[in-house]
């Protein structure tokens, strides 16, 4: 490790530890909806009136409500209060939040790293897509927490994307990029959502999702969701020769090398429209 990437290590470390990082704002409307969520007297109303300020927010919320996996009807809803309805408060929120991570991910001041980010937000739906379609097919998950889980797992990636790029010579070596990011992603990713005031499920996927042989004492959990997910993910990578005996998380699902395959050829239609309502 050159002295550039030492230096840059031990800042990470000494933000960590010290409970310092330099998050980014959660876009309002996302905190918006997550406020009238939370209170005792929610409604369809008062959620489509949040949402209804926001045109990209409310546009998408709508393609959302419109997609083959969520309107298999195929009546078009024109309307707010109708999407909302239709979807639930949880795939709203998860659509909030896609809209929230979506606009971080895409601002001005990211710069050079744009190509980076893009890539990570597309993992980051394909993530999310696959674990809505694990957890309402082979668990009993709410697969709109496992979306939510699926969208936010990989989020200390992009805090430390965007540290980095004021180190331009970090991304002259892939390999010790990509090192720096398998590190230190979890931890910082588990801080960040915890920040943000997501529960402790969230925040335990990110933290926890890369770990294959995580001991967990009963049933499983959306951490195994989204853990398989992202393995899904990479399938066309691992091969044949992957051994999911030993991802302890397919193992709490009930799910080997066939049963995962056959859920994957099964939803791929779904996966696809998730993905292009979540603007993917």
């Amino acid at each position: 490790m050159n002295d550039i990437a030492f230096e840059f290590v031990q800042q990470l470390g000494a933000e960590l530890s010290a409970g310092n990082l330099k998050l980014p704002a959660f876009p309002d409307v996302a905190v918006r909806v997550k406020e009238v969520l939370e209170s005792d007297d929610v409604s369809a109303d008062k959620v489509a009136k949040v949402v209804g300020s926001d045109p990209v927010l409310s546009a998408r919320l709508l393609k959302v409500a419109n997609s083959n996996f969520a309107n298999r009807s195929g009546a078009q809803i024109k309307d707010l209060r109708t999407a909302i309805a239709r979807l639930g408060y949880d795939l709203a929120y998860s659509t909030a939040v896609s809209i929230a991570l979506e606009q971080i991910m895409d601002s001005k001041s990211v710069g050079p790293i744009r190509a980076q980010l893009k890539s990570l937000w597309q993992h980051s739906v394909n993530v999310s897509a696959i674990a809505y379609m694990i957890a309402k097919k082979h668990s009993s998950i709410n697969p709109d927490e496992a979306m939510l889980a699926g969208l936010l797992h990989d989020i200390g990636k992009y805090y430390i994307y965007t540290r980095a790029k004021d180190h331009p010579e970090l991304f002259d070596d892939e390999a010790r990029m990509d090192e720096l990011l398998k590190t230190w992603h979890t931890g910082i990713g588990h801080a960040i959502l915890e920040a943000w005031h997501f529960s402790d499920d969230i925040a335990n996927t990110a933290s926890d999702h890369d770990d294959l042989e995580r001991v967990l004492l009963g049933k499983a959990d959306v951490t195994d969701v989204v853990t398989t997910a992202n393995l899904c993910a990479y399938w066309e990578n691992l091969g044949e020769e992957f051994d999911w005996s030993r991802v302890t998380a397919a193992q709490r699902l009930n799910l080997d090398h066939d049963a995962i395959e056959s859920i994957l050829e099964a939803s791929t239609e779904e996966i696809q429209s998730i993905m292009r309502a979540l603007g993917c």
